[in-house]
Formats: C-alpha cells, sequence, structure tokens
C-alpha cells in the first residue's frame, strides 16, 4: 500500500488528506502544534468566512495568479459547500455573501467534525516539527527525538508566516532556499495600514462609514476603522495587493460615493461656508479632520477643488502591520518551481499546498477557499497516480 504524509493540518492538508481519503493508500498527517488546524480556529474569531458565494468568474477575480484560479476551478465554493454539509457542517450566506456556518455551529465544531471524518483512514501525529525532506523521506522532530519516515508521496502544507503563534511561522524557508527552491520573501497581506503621525489625532476608534478606497485598479467599499496606528477594515484589506506594488504608497478615499462630484460641489455651493458644507454633507469627524488639515487653505476655499478632494482624497501610509499579526502574508513558494497540481519541479512527488504557496487574495472567506483549493489539487493528483500504478499492476498481472 502506498504511503502519503502530509505536513500541516490547516485546512490546505486537510483537504488533501480528504481527497485520499477514499484511495487505497496510507495517510499520516503530521503537524507541529498539539493539536491541528489552530490557525483556522483563530481565523473563527473574527468571524468564521468558510468561503464566499460569488458566482464563479467573480470569485476568480479576487485571486492573483492563473495558478491559484485554476485550483479554485477544480474544487470552487459550492463543491467546498457540499463536502461541509456532508460532514454535518450546515452553512449560512451573510448580508455580504460570505458563507458562514450556521449560527449555532461554533469553528471548533467544524474542526473536530472534519477531523471525525477523516479519523477512519488517517493517522494524525501532533508535536512534530518538521526538520527536513528528500524525494523519499521527511525528519521530524518529537520530544526532542528524530524520526525519519519513508514515503510515496508527500504533502506540504507548511503555512505563510503571519500569526506564528498558530505554527504558521514560515522557518521552512531556509530549507527550501538550501535544496534550491526559489521563495518570494514574504510581506504582509490583508494588513491594517500604518499612517504618519500627524494624520492619527483624536481618531482612535472613530469610524469612516460607508467609503471606498482605491488604488491602482482595486476598489472596495465598505466601513473604515481608524486606530491608534492608522487603519483597519475591509476595504483596507483590499488594497493591500496594490499598494505593494508601489514604490510611493497612496491611495484614495471616497467620502461620498453615493453621490456625483457635481452634487457634491452643489451642497457645498449652498452652504454658508466650505466648514459647512462638510457639515451638510454629514462627513464624519475623521473625513472633517483630515480635509481640514491636510488641504490647503486655497484649495480648501475653492469648492470645485474641495469636491474632488472629497470624492478622490490622496492619502500616503508609513506602511503595513508587522506580518506577526496580520491575516495573511502575501510570498512564498514561486509558483514556478511547482506543476499546476502543485508538485516540487525539482523533486518529484513532492506537493506544496496552501499559504506557503505565492499567491494572494483579500480575506471574507477567499483565503480559506484558496488553501483547500490548492490542498484538493495535490490530493487529486496523487490519488490518480496511485490509481494508475494499481491499474498497470492489474495489466502486468
Amino acid at each position: 500500500m502506498k504511503r502519503v504524509l502530509i505536513v500541516g493540518g490547516g485546512p490546505a492538508g486537510l483537504m488533501s488528506a480528504t481527497q485520499l481519503s477514499e484511495c487505497n493508500c496510507e495517510i499520516t498527517l503530521i503537524d507541529q502544534k498539539a493539536a491541528i488546524g489552530r490557525k483556522f480556529l483563530v481565523a473563527g474569531d473574527g468571524g468564521f468566512n468558510l468561503t464566499h458565494s460569488e458566482k464563479l468568474q467573480r470569485l476568480l477575480e479576487k485571486y492573483d495568479s492563473n495558478w491559484i484560479r485554476d485550483a479554485v476551478k477544480a474544487f470552487d465554493n459550492q463543491e467546498f459547500i457540499a463536502f461541509l454539509n456532508r460532514i454535518g457542517i450546515e452553512t449560512r450566506i451573510g448580508s455580504s455573501g460570505k458563507v458562514f456556518p450556521v449560527e449555532e455551529i461554533k469553528p471548533v465544531q467544524v474542526l473536530n467534525a472534519w477531523k471525525h471524518f477523516l479519523e477512519p483512514k488517517v493517522k494524525f501525529v501532533v508535536n512534530s516539527r518538521f526538520i527536513d525532506f528528500t524525494e523519499q523521506h521527511i525528519v521530524y522532530e518529537k520530544a526532542g527525538k528524530q524520526t525519519v519516515l519513508n514515503f510515496d508521496y508527500l504533502v506540504l502544507a507548511l503555512g505563510g508566516k503571519s500569526w506564528p503563534i498558530t505554527g504558521s511561522d514560515g522557518r521552512w524557508t531556509d530549507l527550501f532556499e538550501q535544496k534550491g527552491i526559489q521563495v518570494k520573501p514574504f510581506q504582509a497581506s490583508n494588513s491594517g495600514l500604518e499612517l504618519y503621525e500627524n494624520w492619527l489625532g483624536d481618531l482612535e476608534g472613530k469610524i469612516l462609514k460607508n467609503v471606498v478606497l482605491s488604488c491602482g485598479d482595486q476598489h472596495c467599499a465598505g466601513d473604515v476603522v481608524c486606530t491608534n496606528y492608522g487603519l483597519e477594515g475591509k476595504p483596507v484589506y483590499a488594497i493591500n495587493r496594490a499598494l505593494r506594488e508601489l514604490e510611493k504608497k497612496v491611495f484614495q478615499i471616497d467620502f461620498k460615493p453615493q453621490m456625483t462630484e457635481q452634487r457634491v460641489f452643489e451642497i457645498l455651493k449652498k452652504a454658508r461656508n466650505p466648514s459647512w458644507g462638510l457639515k451638510d454633507l454629514k462627513l464624519g469627524d475623521t473625513a472633517v479632520f483630515w480635509l481640514k488639515n491636510f488641504v490647503s487653505k486655497a484649495h480648501f476655499t475653492d469648492l470645485k477643488r474641495l469636491a474632488k478632494s472629497i470624492k478622490a482624497f490622496s492619502i500616503g501610509i508609513k506602511g503595513f502591520r508587522p506580518l506577526e499579526e496580520v491575516i495573511s502574508s502575501a510570498g512564498g513558494v514561486a509558483l514556478s518551481e511547482i506543476s499546476e497540481s502543485g508538485e516540487l519541479k525539482k523533486f518529484p512527488n513532492v506537493f506544496c499546498a496552501g499559504e506557503m504557496l505565492d499567491w494572494d487574495a483579500p480575506t471574507g472567506g477567499y483565503l480559506i477557499q484558496g488553501c483547500v483549493s490548492s490542498g484538493f489539487v495535490a490530493g487529486r493528483e496523487i490519488g490518480l497516480r496511485i490509481e494508475k500504478e494499481k491499474n498497470d499492476i492489474r495489466a502486468i498481472t
């Protein structure tokens, strides 16, 4: 019987195991923490977005490379929802289109249901730190003792470098580089934005409601929260990718997206003065503070130019939050190093999946979907090869 080793008990590793669970093979899943799915559970603390309900074409647009788009096409959101239903996890669609478990189901229950589904076929080995691999075996350490395990196929789902407390610490990158596998540097993704101190004022806790943030060809509507260092919120995370690509990191806010620039100008024109005009537009404290402090007097009193600023107010950022606290990381194993199923070109029968690969997506269910889809394509390819080998043996005998 063929032996498949999976290193990493997050959504990618679990989905590889799931895809192989009906295959005639021995499956061992190894994780360095005391329990699997630690980051999966942390992700559930802020609202457990399992995937997104968008139609496939819109869903694919959220991903930044053809490789991950093809993986999502191979195992899309509807197939993931169907699998969750199969293991007893009923889902619901939120007002923004995100897919959650029904309200009475907690993240740990999702994880336990998935593990229970796999347990008849999968051996789980925890508290075991991955150290090395070749084309035929891996080395891991448990309780100070190193163990060598041979394999026929290996899936590495080692995670990126965000939330390292969950085990996603990126320590594997040195090993990969020593083996001649190109790894793109990790960068903060779905991160809060740090502003320069003079932009912060006394704004902590204030909310910019119903605004649109834009950077390049990326745009996102929603609420933005002011913090003691800058900004957080869905629209902030959605423009991270475009900001990372800019040398001068500047984005725009439309404070009144429901109005045209002409309508904004008309309201300003009717007001007693520009300050009263901002009140008539019902702009919040943050928008008023920024407009009054970062627009020149000549600009502020020129109502046409002020209307333009309200519709496209530019802000330069100091940077992103530290990798240790952001939702996800961009970077990882270069996609040029793998096949369409995630197999390393330099190491036959060794596959990579999940956030350790160099793809990116916004928060809102897209990240977990990308991870499970990449785990699926690795597991599917291994299953096809095992079945082919079995058929070849039958043909010979």
